[in-house]
């Protein structure tokens, strides 16, 4: 399976309304508590993916985890997103939300991850109000949850706006796995807006499970790709760290030249010394 695209439907993806039909069989899901992050691989993606944007983009703002107000056509919507990127925004202080009337800013991209309770709604009323207020690229991403089908992990869906209106994009494969994070399947990346967004997406399987009902379910992540270097964005410790190794190869190529010059004034010495034996011997004859 390779990735899919949608052109022009103004709201739901085939998959948005089996995932409605499936929903209508089942039980209401459990209401989710405060804040959206219900488990360690859902806290874990949220996390890394604020990491990356705040540590690669420090002159655009990242938001995680908050209420985010609009206002439209006189109703006052409040939506909850995991991560919300703002192009060339600068907010130096921390929020307890987002008021778009007082920043009079819509996000560039809202990610949500998916979770057991909140997949329905990040699937139907989310997306539609995303494009309702033209937020110009909505992100959902099923990093773990092993059921329903339909929105089992591995999943990316990305709806984005464009001149002829909404188009939506989903992809079930990863393009590279954390053991080999620089050997990328290019086929399996989804490259959206290229006028607002540095990156691509990708989605990388991770070595770590998830434990769910006494079975162990693959995990995975949504990754970044920089649209310059085609090169996975990395996190302040995973920069720290190549710096690092960097450093330390800079430490031990300078150790290797230090102990050749030395070498070479030790040679050019012996030389020296040789040459001035020959000098007192050519005296005293």
């Amino acid at each position: 399976m390779g990735i899919s695209e949608t052109i022009n439907e103004p709201f739901r993806s085939t998959r948005h309304e089996k995932a409605a039909q499936e929903l209508a069989k089942q039980k209401p899901s459990p209401t989710p508590r405060l804040g959206r992050r219900e488990s360690e691989p859902h806290s874990a993606e949220i996390s890394y993916l604020h990491d990356v944007l705040t540590t690669n983009f420090p002159n655009d703002r990242t938001i995680w985890d908050l209420h985010h107000y609009f206002m439209e056509d006189g109703e006052k919507i409040d939506l909850q997103f995991d991560i919300s990127y703002f192009r060339n925004l600068k907010i130096e202080a921390d929020l307890p939300s987002y008021d778009a009337n007082k920043f009079k800013r819509v996000p560039t991209l809202v990610i949500n991850i998916l979770s057991s309770s909140t997949y329905n709604n990040d699937l139907g009323a989310i997306a539609m109000q995303c494009q309702r207020l033209n937020i110009p690229v909505y992100a959902v991403f099923s990093s773990h949850i092993p059921s329903p089908k339909f929105v089992s992990a591995p999943f990316l869906g990305i709806t984005y706006k464009s001149e002829t209106g909404y188009h939506i994009i989903n992809i079930a494969e990863h393009c590279c796995d954390e053991e080999h994070p620089t050997e990328i399947d290019f086929d399996k990346v989804i490259d959206v807006r290229p006028d607002l967004l540095p990156f691509k997406f990708g989605i990388m399987k991770l070595k770590k499970q998830y434990l769910s009902d006494n079975r162990h379910h693959p995990r995975y992540r949504l990754v970044l790709i920089d649209r310059k270097t085609n090169e996975i964005l990395k996190t302040k410790a995973e920069k720290f760290e190549e710096k690092w190794k960097n450093s330390q190869r800079e430490a031990e190529e300078f150790k290797e030249k230090w102990e050749n010059s030395q070498k070479e004034v030790e040679s050019l010495k012996k030389k020296l010394k040789e040459l001035e034996q020959r000098g007192i011997k050519q005296e005293k004859e």
